[in-house]
């Protein structure tokens, strides 16, 4: 192994670099940076005009873009490697290496290297003098001795035969894709993650928010239902009565509003075993009502023999109740609601790890577990909207008509008692609701 010498190494540099590059700005901005390190520059605007200024410059290094108009960079590296007086001219292509055949294209017509853009200044000056060492060392040590190798300041002089090379070129090019993919997913989990973070945070926030004003908010608004209700009571006309009304039902939304947000609240609960057989009939007693008027059909599959829970049965009657309503209000014209329950046991794919996920549930792979399935035939979540169904305040109904917390608060109960809760389109059409909550 040898250093090669100061005095030889700006021996080597000595000449012009031909740039070949369509682009006039990257063309412009890389002769500012070979100038910058002292060497002279030629540009030529494609790849015909750099053949044609080849042999008239006789450069000591030939940087071309690949795609290039009249002739792209493999081509103008084909014709200075087939041409006996110039082959010696070292090339470097400027490639995305978006695929493995291009730096199978690049060994074909003979490239000497390849930068991938974008480039830093300190990495392409580094590969620009490492290709200029290997040909002075190719010129002083002949073929017999293999192949010179000048790589970070050192000398090495490989036998391997091409095929060898060629094998670890790929290999390492596979390992270095590969690389770079897991890198990329590492980057949209961290996203993600961060993302849920300042969710979750936003979540917590609005719940401690909602628990110090709720009081004050309240107070406020019982006077003023009082008066209303005070006031409906006198005689008035037409015009008051109905300004009345609006009045009072406005009251009535903002204390709705108060409620959801209170659900958001950390709060204790009032644990104790249940069938969750009897919760879901009882949150469906509850919207009858609705279910007759919407025509809504209701199918049951519900597993047999069920397992008991502990749970708050009233938060998880109101998480079904904000389920089903849901599932109603996504069939206006009608439909069927399938409601099942089974146990599960959980394989290693239910319990795959989340980058992202701030809940703090944790299921383990072999545990036992209730898993509730809604099911509706309406037509199903928006693309742009599925991973916003637990935001709050988030909703696609008319002002008025949603608050956008009923799934928020479903989440925020569910994961309080352990559970899970991931809404979905089904392939059928229609969305999907699956709870998991843990067995005795």
């Amino acid at each position: 192994m040898e250093t090669m010498s100061a005095p030889a190494f700006k021996e080597q540099m000595a000449g012009d670099i031909l740039i070949a590059e369509d682009s006039q700005t990257q063309a412009l901005l890389l002769k500012k940076m070979l100038q910058r390190h002292g060497f002279t520059v030629t540009v030529a605007n494609d790849g015909r005009q750099g053949w044609e200024a080849v042999s008239r410059v006789r450069p000591i290094l030939i940087i071309t873009d690949i795609q290039m108009p009249e002739m792209d960079g493999y081509e103008l590296c084909r014709r200075v490697k087939a041409d006996a007086t110039l082959q010696e001219i070292p090339v470097m292509l400027l490639t995305s290496l978006s695929a493995p055949q291009d730096i199978i294209h690049g060994l074909e017509c003979g490239a000497d290297n390849f930068v991938v853009k974008p480039y830093e200044e300190e990495f392409l000056m580094a590969r620009i003098r490492t290709v200029l060492a290997n040909c002075a060392l190719k010129r002083s040590t002949g073929k017999d001795r293999g192949i010179a190798v000048e790589f970070a300041g050192q000398r090495y002089v490989i036998d391997a035969s091409r095929r060898q090379i060629l094998n670890l070129l790929l290999s390492t090019y596979e390992t270095a894709v590969k690389t770079n993919d897991d890198l990329i997913q590492a980057h949209k989990e961290l996203k993600s993650a961060q993302a849920q973070l300042i969710e979750a945070e936003k979540l917590q926030s609005v719940g401690r928010l909602a628990a110090g004003v709720a009081h004050e908010v309240r107070n406020p608004l019982a006077i003023m239902e009082m008066g209303v209700s005070f006031l409906s009571g006198q005689e008035a006309g037409e015009d008051e009565q109905m300004i009345l009304k609006e009045m009072k039902e406005a009251v009535h939304r903002a204390n709705s509003v108060i409620t959801g947000l209170m659900d958001l609240s950390p709060r204790e609960l009032g644990m104790h075993e249940a069938c969750i057989h009897e919760v879901i009939e009882s949150a469906l007693k509850m919207l009858s009502g609705e279910l007759a008027q919407g025509a809504v059909e209701i199918v049951r599959e519900f597993g047999q023999p069920m397992p008991r829970l502990r749970i708050d049965s009233g938060k998880i009657e109101q998480v079904f109740v904000n389920v089903f309503t849901n599932a109603i209000h996504a069939m206006p014209k009608g439909g069927r609601m399938m409601i099942r329950t089974r146990t599960k046991v959980l394989g290693a794919k239910d319990v795959a790890f989340d980058a992202g996920d701030r809940s703090g549930v944790r299921f383990r792979e072999g545990e036992r577990v209730i898993e509730v399935t809604v099911e509706d035939t309406g037509s199903g979540i928006a693309r742009e909207h599925v991973d916003k169904v637990f935001e709050p305040f988030f909703s696609t109904k008319p002002t008025g008509k949603g608050m956008g917390l009923g799934l928020t608060v479903a989440r925020k109960l569910v994961e309080l008692h352990d559970g899970s809760i991931t809404v979905r389109n089904r392939a059928e059409g229609g969305a999907e609701a699956i709870i998991l909550f843990k067995s005795l």
